[in-house]
């Protein structure tokens, strides 16, 4: 007769083994959610802590471990090492999320490609190529250097775009703190003292009253156009290419957004080829990593060139977004085999370009709304001072007589 009690016992520790794989994956399940949780600001990322996970930390966490790396300490080692000496609740997840993925026998990119919100598919593809010819190091470096300066021009450009609108709303709040409470003192003063009340001040009385009780009008439209922009406009391929056409020909705004555009262009392709990279793969991860729709476009049209066997020249030509002379410094480093350091090259010198543009653009409102101001005080004082002055005059005559 069979021993079963034996077989049991044969069976056990394998069982065993398996419910210990088991429970070990799913703290690590856990620490996904929270981790891609952190990322969407859902509840996790909520009662992680204050905040999701921020570009800085990301960067960070990238320098400590080119650092660890760089000393001799195996990857999976280095990732955790860096879990515990998280200080947020969200990186800790993040970072370990990606370690458990490494320790299944994983590579790196793919613990990366997990997190698209934090990582972008220029990212991993740059990290599985380097895995690959054994460059991790080095391009993470780059890497890093391209995170960097990318935000900070981002940031740049993102305050030129604020500085306007800070100054349109202040003129409004402005406006509607005079109409509000200075235009009903002096229209109440004039009833009071039965003077006959002037063609300007009645104008600007009938103005304030209607700013007064209309003034959410335009707030809320702007907020609903905004709304409906992004949730709804954008939406649709076609009408996103036609609106970042449109941001490229704004006036003031709009040479800053089109630099900025050829030096993200540029900065990303410049960075894959260097790194080794081919011209195909380079031209379809910077064609997605480009923000405005219209650059992005000509980049489509390059690389069906390439894979045509055509050059850079005629695609570049057509595309109507990019400046002759960035088409003419690519030909110059097509023909000469080096388009990776004109790529840089040209991002480096538009860059600056950008940074002067942004220090100027408060130069060049200054004058628009320094205009704006002094309109507003002569009709003020047409509307309000002048009629006040003129019965302080009469009531001076009278006292004479």
């Amino acid at each position: 007769m069979a021993d079963t009690s034996g077989g049991k016992d044969k069976d056990a520790p394998r069982r065993g083994r398996v419910l210990g794989r088991k429970k070990k994956a799913a703290p690590a399940a856990d620490t996904m959610a929270a981790a891609s949780g952190a990322a969407r600001g859902g509840p996790a990322g909520f009662f992680a802590g204050p905040g999701g996970v921020r570009h800085t930390d990301v960067t960070a966490f990238l320098r400590q471990l080119i650092m660890l790396l760089e000393a001799g300490v195996p990857i999976l080692k280095a990732l955790n090492t860096l879990k515990e000496r998280a200080g947020r609740p969200a990186v800790r997840a993040l970072v370990a999320d990606i370690a458990a993925d490494v320790e299944q026998g994983n590579p790196l990119w793919t613990a990366f490609d997990r997190h698209r919100a934090h990582f972008d598919t220029v990212f991993v593809g740059l990290v599985k190529a380097s895995e690959a010819s054994g460059t991790l190091t080095t391009v993470l470096h780059r890497l890093v250097d391209y995170r960097t300066r990318r935000e900070l021009l981002r940031r740049r450009v993102r305050g030129a775009m604020i500085y306007p609108v800070l100054l349109v709303v202040a003129c409004f709040g402005a406006m509607l703190v005079i109409s509000s409470f200075v235009v009903p003192v002096f229209a109440d003063f004039f009833s009071r003292a039965g003077l006959e009340i002037p063609g300007p001040t009645r104008f600007l009385i009938a103005a304030a009253a209607v700013v007064r009780a209309g003034w959410w009008v335009p707030v809320a439209a702007l907020l609903g156009a905004v709304l409906a922009y992004r949730a709804w406009f954008v939406r649709s391929p076609l009408r996103r290419l036609a609106a970042d056409r449109v941001k490229l020909r704004i006036p003031l705004l709009g040479p800053i957004i089109h630099k900025n555009a050829v030096v993200e262009m540029c900065r990303t392709l410049g960075l894959l080829l260097r790194s080794g990279l081919s011209m195909m793969s380079s031209l379809d991860l910077t064609r997605n990593a480009i923000h405005n729709r219209a650059v992005a476009g000509a980049l489509q049209d390059m690389r069906s060139s390439v894979e045509q066997g055509g050059g850079l020249e005629r695609p570049m030509r057509a595309s109507g977004v990019l400046p002759e002379v960035v088409v003419d410094m690519f030909v110059t480093g097509e023909e000469s085999g080096r388009v990776d350091a004109v790529a840089e090259q040209i991002a480096d010198i538009y860059e600056e370009e950008v940074n002067i543009a942004v220090a100027g653009l408060g130069e060049a409102l200054q004058p628009v709304f320094t205009v704006i101001v002094g309109v507003a005080v002569l009709v003020l004082f047409v509307s309000l001072f002048l009629p006040l002055i003129n019965m302080i005059d009469q009531l001076g005559n009278t006292a004479g007589v």
